[in-house]
């Protein structure tokens, strides 16, 4: 499946070449490659204290950023 697109020259707006944009590429080959076949598992594993101390830290902030609307509508109601 694939579908052509004309392009435009910017100034003279005029038909450009024409080229594939949607057929299945090289680059979701290589993707499909790369998750079937890296070791990207084991990186995210090894990588997990300090993604989860991230984690921890967004959601701390979010809490910190949402608390003063929540407070205002708890007790000044």
């Amino acid at each position: 499946m694939h579908t052509d697109a004309a392009t435009y020259q910017r100034r003279l707006r005029k038909e450009g070449t024409w080229h594939k944009p949607f057929t299945r590429s090289n680059s979701l080959r290589r993707f499909h490659h790369f998750i079937e076949k890296s070791d990207w598992v084991e990186v995210i594993h090894a990588q997990e204290e300090s993604i989860n101390r991230m984690c921890i830290g967004v959601i701390i902030l979010a809490a910190l950023y949402f608390l003063p609307p929540v407070l205002t509508i708890l007790f000044f109601r």
